[in-house]
């Protein structure tokens, strides 16, 4: 996946927490959203972050056992996309 490919990726499943954590009115989700936040910062500065969004499904989770969100399998996509776009870097 292209660098701005996956930035697309991250930054519409940060739009989609965004938005339902303002829904649902809570805090819950603002460590992943802040995760996500600065693995974008940082790709956008060509900076290769460890993959810092690794465990955000089992996180989202843990918080809200919404095991039909359509969001996970987007979230689980994206760490693993953001392992093989880190781990392909020299």
């Amino acid at each position: 996946m292209s660098k701005d490919s996956l930035l697309d990726l991250l930054r519409d499943i940060l739009g989609e927490l965004k938005k339902l954590q303002d829904e649902r009115a809570e805090d819950y989700l603002h460590s992943i959203i802040i995760s996500y936040e600065k693995v974008i910062d940082m790709l956008v500065m060509d900076e290769f972050p460890e993959n810092l969004i690794k465990s955000s499904p089992r996180e989202y989770l843990e918080i809200y056992s919404d095991y039909e969100n359509p969001l996970l399998d987007k979230m689980d996509f994206a760490q693993k996309q953001l392992s093989l776009f880190i781990g392909g870097q020299p």
